[in-house]
């Protein structure tokens, strides 16, 4: 059975956007998810590759490439989703009540 990385990498970002405290701005929650994204993508891609399990199915160090690229993006999916998530639940945020 191959490894779901996509799926391992998607929620890891929904984990990271929905941990992150308060709403987040989009550009910066974009450019952080880009970073964390890009380097858990290489390490599970570097991973896949050393291990026979290509995350996407690409053989060779383009498939590495395309599968960071792609892994990458889910991540930012993940954190976006995770985000709109925590806001939606109002966790850790105080509501004053008016009477």
């Amino acid at each position: 059975m191959p490894i779901p990385w996509g799926l391992v990498t998607f929620f890891v970002g929904a984990i990271y956007g929905w941990l992150s405290p308060g709403r987040q701005s989009k550009t910066r929650l974009f450019v952080n998810g880009l970073l964390i994204g890009f380097i858990i993508a290489l390490v599970l891609g570097l991973l896949g590759y050393m291990a026979e399990a290509p995350p996407i199915g690409l053989a060779g160090m383009a498939g590495v490439v395309v599968s960071v690229l792609i892994l990458t993006l889910l991540f930012i999916l993940g954190a976006w989703l995770g985000d709109i998530i925590e806001g939606a639940t109002n966790r850790g945020r105080t509501q004053r009540r008016t009477y």
